[in-house]
């Protein structure tokens, strides 16, 4: 009998150790990382998953999404952590649910804005303060239909506006991307865009005037533009000047606006093999500015502190979208 249990013992440990291995292996992945930007990792998350940061007004704290197992995996939490790393706190925890903020536009004033199914239905928008109080659920809509509200953003002169993806259908190969408009106070919902194209991921810019979304034809895994267009939210919900920024080659992924309204951050392969964070200008005479660099690593969601000093973004080592990724700041 003791050396049955001896034997138990020992495959248990030997069980513990090599799982000890496999996540000191993908904390040592994440950390050794091959850089020529000198940026610098705040988290220290592995192998849980940090995404979307996003600025506090005053520049001082960031947000961000935490998956507990990889990218995307499993459910998620809000949490908020100083740019030097310390003062870590879960605003949001996950409560077996999805909770997902959105780089750039997603912190204004005291209000945090995210979409969760936290209510056991669809994905709704909720808020919180900056403090971890006053948690709300701001939309709520049928269920029927299979209709989702996901990544919404302040007007950043006004959080009683939001603009949002509005997903129709589950299967995300079929299913419809909208662009679409919240009236907070009122709580009714406007399209914007008519589903004629596969849109994401909008942006409202810093002076309240212009919105970004990406852009791609239905079925599509290459190809993603950016499309920049006013709105004007009085006397009625509407966008027009729809123009693309392009400036060849690259996917214009997970973009977002500079702290001037100037130009637009990106997570793109132009110059590289590997996707950095760029900012493309919104008056084609001008040059991109090339912000992070790295061949090892996949940089994407970039946002910029209101002041302009600092780019915060998410890396995972190689291009593999299961890699957990942490939070990165670069002056």
């Amino acid at each position: 009998m003791k050396m049955r249990y001896i034997i138990v013992f020992l495959v248990l440990a030997l069980f513990s150790c090599k799982k000890d291995d496999e996540t000191q292996n993908e904390e040592n992945e994440n950390t050794t990382v091959e850089r020529n930007d000198n940026a610098i990792k705040i988290t220290n998350s592995a192998p849980q998953s940090s995404q979307n940061p996003c600025f506090s007004p005053d520049g001082q704290y960031i947000v961000f999404t935490r998956f507990p197992d990889d990218y995307n995996g499993g459910s998620s939490e809000i949490v908020k952590i100083r740019v030097d790393g310390t003062d870590e706190q879960i605003l949001v925890p996950t409560n077996h649910s999805n909770n997902v903020n959105v780089p750039f536009g997603s912190w204004v004033g005291n209000k945090i804005c995210f979409a969760s199914d936290r209510a056991g239905q669809a994905d709704e928008i909720w808020t919180i303060n900056d403090d971890g109080s006053n948690l709300q659920q701001i939309t709520t809509h049928s269920e029927t239909g299979g209709v989702y509200y996901i990544e919404p953003v302040f007007n950043p002169q006004n959080n009683n506006q939001i603009v949002f993806e509005y997903v129709t259908g589950e299967d995300d190969n079929t299913a419809i991307h909208q662009i679409a408009f919240l009236d907070v106070e009122t709580g009714s919902v406007s399209l914007l865009t008519d589903g004629t194209y596969d849109d994401r991921l909008p942006s409202w810019s810093n002076d309240g005037n212009k919105i970004l979304f990406q852009r791609n034809n239905y079925g599509q895994e290459d190809g993603w533009r950016v499309y920049v267009a006013n709105i004007s939210t009085a006397p009625t919900i509407s966008i027009d000047s729809l123009r693309m920024i392009f400036f060849g080659k690259g996917e214009y992924t997970d973009c977002s606006w500079s702290y001037n309204d100037e130009y637009i951050l990106s997570s793109n392969e132009f110059g590289n093999e590997m996707p950095n964070i760029w900012m493309f200008p919104l008056d084609n005479t001008k040059s991109p500015i090339r912000i992070t660099n790295t061949e090892t690593n996949e940089d994407g969601a970039p946002t910029q502190s209101h002041d302009g000093n600092i780019v915060a973004f998410e890396s995972h080592l190689g291009n593999l979208e299961d890699k957990p990724s942490e939070i990165w700041i670069v002056e």
